[in-house]
């Protein structure tokens, strides 16, 4: 955190972590003494005990509490929504950031998804809820979200709940499902930009989710250039997601992108 801080004062807190004794109680100290804005994204605050795959389909005691506990840590911290995986259609397992099917009888669909937003908004109707595009793995079936059609469809069933839009999600799916990515990063950027509250940016091969950093060349800085105006304007918050890249090469993506926006 010290050496994002060195960048920006906006950080984004999500998985990866291990569970830590007051860890919000901390986040407020560090915010109050070094300035910083948090967002708040998927698994975070980690459980004491008992690592699991946070599915938002999964309407499960232990899925609630987990949310419970970042709805905490969210209003604590003053952020004013909470991003979440839009959720998955079976029981996986995690082996090297790949699903494994468990091959049990859990199934899930989109009535479990309304009603996990439902209990959301019944629950903490203060804060915004923003679901994430997912993408194929380790089948077209894994997950929600992944089509352009499924991610619209949601935005229109369920019109009380945002969507942060991964563009590298997004690219992996277009190549593994066959829609056109340009086409639908205008529908969304164009006809629901007023649902979108944040943008994750991180690049790969069109096959797996590698979280490159992003270049001067990589078409989703074209994408941020192309569309910096509705970005500015509704207030669209953009996160890098980069895993395992240099502090410089941190560095250098976030002003390369930040020079696109004010």
């Amino acid at each position: 955190m010290r050496l994002c801080a060195q960048i920006t004062k906006n950080i984004e807190l999500s998985g990866g972590c291990d569970y830590e004794e007051g860890l919000t109680a901390k986040l407020i100290e560090i915010r109050r003494r070094m300035g910083l804005n948090f967002l708040l994204h998927g698994y975070f605050p980690p459980p004491p005990t008992g690592h699991f795959i946070m599915n938002f389909a999964e309407n499960s005691d232990r899925t609630r509490a987990f949310i419970k506990e970042a709805a905490v840590c969210i209003r604590a911290l003053e952020i004013p929504y909470y991003s979440v995986h839009s959720g998955f259609k079976k029981s996986f397992s995690l082996k090297k950031e790949i699903l494994i099917d468990l091959y049990d009888k859990n199934t899930f669909t989109v009535e479990d998804i309304g009603q996990s937003v439902s209990y959301f908004k019944m629950e903490y109707p203060e804060i915004k809820l923003a679901l994430e595009n997912l993408y194929p793995n380790p089948d077209r079936h894994c997950c929600f979200m992944i089509h352009i059609e499924e991610i619209t469809e949601m935005l229109d069933r369920f019109t009380g709940i945002y969507l942060l839009l991964d563009l590298g999600h997004l690219n992996i799916s277009s190549h593994l499902t066959g829609f056109n990515y340009a086409a639908a990063v205008e529908l969304l950027l164009e006809k629901y930009a007023h649902r979108v509250l944040e943008l994750h940016l991180s690049e790969n091969d069109g096959l797996t989710d590698r979280h490159w950093p992003i270049r001067g060349d990589s078409v989703q800085y074209d994408i941020v250039r192309q569309y910096a105006d509705v970005i500015n304007e509704r207030g669209i918050n953009v996160v890098i997601e980069t895993r395992n890249s240099d502090f410089e090469d941190v560095k250098e993506c976030f002003l390369l992108i930040n020079g696109l926006l004010r």
